[in-house]
């Protein structure tokens, strides 16, 4: 299983150009704001089409990308984590769907949450419920800034979670936690829309704290 790209994308003034390899396994992409992260995971997950070069997919059956998600305020949480079983898309919800959406609700400590409206739940708990949806769409992930809005100890539990959950799976997720970084297989760090450095998250040059739970 692995995904392979070499890819470039013009947006307006910027240019992303880049190259590599993901495995199975949870691999951070940093960089500063305007570096390229998201152009290159809506490339990944075949939102975008690169101007030149290719995206090459083994092994993966299905993958999901999860950004910013725009919730009507009146919709319920577990709504919003049912989205993962649907993929994103008004596709019909079984039973099992319904079950599993819970599971990882549970999982991430907002199931308590499910029957709430999305309006009366604060940053934190929006956050889980839709990194909830994610998992609950059992897929490879793409995952933009999955810890925005996550505070104390709740960024490092959620990183182990996805860890965990990335086994046998490609799940790639941005960040500008450092804190974090540890928690990951791999690491890829853009800067100007160039791949700066690529490798184990340990031996990356900024200081690391250890919040993986």
């Amino acid at each position: 299983m692995y995904v392979r790209f070499d890819v470039v994308k013009k947006l307006g003034d910027f240019v992303l150009e880049a190259a590599g390899e993901l495995r199975e396994g949870l691999t951070c992409v940093v960089g500063p704001n305007g570096s390229g992260k998201t152009t290159l995971l809506k490339i990944l997950a075949g939102l975008l089409r690169p101007d030149r070069g290719w995206v090459e997919h083994v092994g993966v059956k299905a993958k999901v990308y999860v950004g910013e998600l725009h919730v009507p305020p009146d919709a319920v949480a577990v709504e919003v984590a049912l989205a993962g079983r649907s993929r994103f898309s008004p596709t019909p919800v079984r039973r099992e769907d319904v079950e599993a959406a819970r599971r990882y609700m549970r999982l991430l400590e907002v199931e308590d949450f499910a029957e709430r409206r999305w309006r009366t739940l604060s940053g934190g708990q929006r956050q889980r419920v839709v990194i909830a949806a994610a998992l609950a769409a059992e897929a490879d992930l793409l995952l933009d800034e999955p810890l925005a809005n996550l505070h104390g100890d709740w960024r490092g539990r959620v990183m182990k979670t996805l860890n965990d959950y990335a086994t046998g799976r490609i799940v790639v997720v941005t960040t500008h936690h450092g804190d974090v970084l540890k928690c990951c297989r791999a690491l890829i760090a853009l800067r100007e829309g160039r791949v700066a450095w690529r490798g184990d998250p340990q031996q990356y040059a900024e200081p690391l704290d250890t919040a993986c739970g």
